[in-house]
């Protein structure tokens, strides 16, 4: 989707009718919006997102409250939105009105005319932006999942089933699992010997218990999310306390936890050594028996000449073969000399065995200089591993300590905070411990449930209408494994997808040493080396929100034609933003405004009055991709007197954005530069 122009007419802060073209070439897909505070951005945005699916977003005020008061005032009863956008090659305006006409269509536009599209235009305008994604690409900041919290950490459990598609195959599972439960209903009916039925029910009877038990397991996850959410939270009160002891306690307890995080990582890597070790060494060291004498033995054979014997079979044989000594002699069978020769056969050396003692002596002398490596080796690693599990048992214990000093410190107020603490970390492992009970008992249930499924399967004999029952059982639970696969599958790969690409925005944009960690599978923040939680100053959150939302709108982009019977393919729309660099420090802000938009095809900015003069358009505009600036002019009535007009400064100009004595209140959106 390209939005080639936005007219509102009576909507908020918009009075009367007025139309905003954008760039929307490769060259120029980026625009900024530059306003004040209050002024309409917010208004703006949610026009947009209202017009297309009818919602608004979570930080928008008084929702019901949309007419402008100057057009209430005049008799108006109603508000409209439209939007001509290009989506595959061909050019559609869709309208939205409010108010007292309460109406939704969409338009193709050919040759110059416009008619209504033939499909329904909620499902046609879904297609194209699907309502669940559309806040991630038209966003205002607050609230939803792509809020940074106090910790640092943005919640993606939401977010990325919608930017998967979930959400529709969803909610045929749902839809799957009643229809399934009618079939069986109905063959309790049909059923005359009740074989099928008995134990058709009974697997019903599993469904409930599996589908109640997973319920009741994603809210002890849920939950156990909160105990750590709120423990994470006292943790920083307790820190931030006036008091200096407990600074430095909480100093202690951090510094413990970075320890515990080196230690596990050294006990982590230290085993992964000790199996390289054992594979490695395992042969030598239980070669320890074989001291050195066993190869002084064969060493000093074979310098003698004994291996075992002095003659050689090969040649005792060969003398006899060619009747004729080495000395020249004639040797013939029957004589003295010829028996003799063929005596020594008894005790010439074979070559096999000489071969396999010089084997045995190549393995020997491996075995003699390996072995005090691989001694030492070994004996190192397992000096090491102990040491490092009483180094991390210390770190433990000097986070405990530090939570016992803390209790005994006479204050209420961190009393009763370490009181809390110890409380939510109590309920923290219950639930952890409840977690796993139901993940248990899960698992059991579904073997007994297949076990009863196999037996319904070579069930025979049954009536035609029982076999049909049977056959579209069979097919439904084909159809709800083939979506549960597929999400499983689609849920499990995203996590590395979106790490990857958040890391690899990590790695240009910040100086630290740090990476993106995934937390409890449904959080995402930064972490140090040792992946130890780091919680990122103001500039360094709102960084991460802008790469989590850019790595979302990456993965959607490729996504977008993928072929799917069950997931929603991912959306290409404009990324419209409200005040996105306001938390941002001007280098953070200068990075970003490089790379968003050569992310996307279509970029609307909505900055404050007070950042135009920073260094972010004309970044955009190096870059070749800069096509229009707007600013909202705000009209007022009331006289100016000692009021300061506001004023903008856009592409060298500066522009008034106050008039004061107006005949009404209104905001207008005036074009200041085109660079299309």
């Amino acid at each position: 989707m390209i939005i080639q122009s936005i007219t509102i007419e009576n909507f908020r802060s918009f009075y009367g009718e007025q139309t905003i073209s954008f760039g929307h070439r490769a060259n120029s897909n980026t625009s900024f919006i530059y306003a004040q505070n209050g002024v309409g951005k917010t208004n703006f945005l949610n026009a947009i997102l209202w017009c297309l699916h009818g919602i608004f977003s979570d930080g928008f005020k008084r929702p019901k409250d949309i007419l402008n008061w100057e057009a209430k005032s005049a008799n108006r009863k109603s508000y409209h939105v439209t939007i001509h956008f290009e989506e595959g090659g061909k050019e559609y305006r869709v309208v939205r009105s409010g108010g007292d006409i309460s109406n939704f269509k969409v338009f193709i536009i050919e040759d110059g005319n416009s008619k209504p599209i033939v499909q329904n235009p909620s499902l046609f305008i879904n297609n194209i932006l699907p309502k669940d994604m559309a806040g991630y690409f038209i966003s205002d900041g607050e609230g939803g999942d792509l809020a940074i919290d106090t910790q640092g950490l943005i919640s993606i459990e939401k977010s990325i089933r919608e930017i998967l598609g979930f959400t529709v195959a969803g909610k045929a599972l749902v839809d799957l699992k009643t229809i399934k439960k009618e079939v069986r209903d109905e063959l309790k009916k049909v059923d005359v010997e009740n074989k099928l039925g008995d134990l058709e029910g009974r697997i019903q009877i599993f469904d409930d218990s599996i589908s109640e038990k997973q319920l009741k397991l994603d809210d002890n996850k849920r939950v156990n999310r909160e105990y750590s959410r709120d423990l994470d939270t006292i943790e920083e009160r307790l820190f931030n306390s006036d008091l200096e002891q407990i600074k430095r306690l909480k100093l202690q307890n951090e510094q413990a936890k970075v320890d515990q995080s080196r230690f596990r990582l050294k006990v982590k890597n230290l085993e992964a050594s000790r199996i390289d070790l054992i594979r490695d060494y395992s042969w030598v060291a239980f070669a320890d028996r074989l001291d050195t004498s066993v190869l002084n033995f064969i060493d000093d054979a074979e310098l003698e000449g004994r291996i075992p014997a002095p003659f050689n079979v090969s040649l005792v044989k060969d003398i006899m073969k060619s009747s004729e000594c080495i000395c020249g002699a004639s040797i013939k069978k029957g004589t003295l000399a010829y028996d003799h020769i063929q005596s020594l056969l008894k005790t010439a050396s074979d070559p096999n065995i000489t071969n396999r003692l010089h084997s045995a002596r190549a393995r020997l002398t491996a075995i003699n200089t390996l072995q005090p490596n691989a001694k030492k080796s070994i004996k190192n690693n397992f000096s090491d591993y102990e040491e490092a599990l009483i180094d991390l048992k210390k770190s433990e214990e000097m986070a405990e300590l530090v939570s016992k000093q803390l209790q005994d410190i006479d204050d209420d107020n961190i009393i009763e905070l370490e009181k809390q603490r110890r409380g939510l970390k109590a309920k923290k492992e219950e639930s952890g411990r409840t977690i796993l009970r139901l993940e248990e008992t899960i698992l059991s249930q579904t073997k007994k449930r297949e076990e009863l499924n196999k037996e319904a399967l070579k069930l025979d004999g049954l009536s035609p209408r029982a076999q049909v029952l049977k056959n579209k059982l069979t097919y439904i639970e084909r159809i709800e494994h083939e979506i549960t696969q597929e999400l499983k599958l689609a849920e499990d790969s995203i996590d590395e997808q979106l790490l990857a690409k958040m890391n690899l925005f990590i790695g240009k944009y910040m100086r630290q040493n740090y990476k993106v960690q995934l937390r409890d599978g449904y959080k995402i923040g930064l972490a140090d080396e040792f992946g130890q939680p780091i919680p990122p100053s103001g500039g360094q959150g709102a960084i991460v929100s802008f790469i989590y939302i850019s790595s979302l709108i990456s993965i959607a982009r490729d996504r977008r034609d993928m072929e799917s019977s069950i997931l929603t393919a991912g959306a290409i729309a404009p990324l419209i933003f409200d005040a996105p660099f306001s938390k941002l420090s001007p280098v953070y802000a200068e990075n970003i405004a490089r790379e968003l938009p050569e992310l996307v095809d279509q970029l609307i900015i909505l900055m404050y009055q007070d950042g135009a003069e920073n260094n972010v358009s004309s970044i955009v505009k190096k870059q070749g991709r800069l096509g229009k600036e707007f600013y909202m002019l705000e009209e007022l009535r009331n006289p100016q007197n000692d009021r300061t007009i506001e004023t903008v400064r856009i592409n060298g100009k500066t522009i008034n954005t106050t008039v004061f004595d107006s005949p009404k209140n209104k905001v207008l959106i005036k074009e200041a530069a085109s660079y299309v």
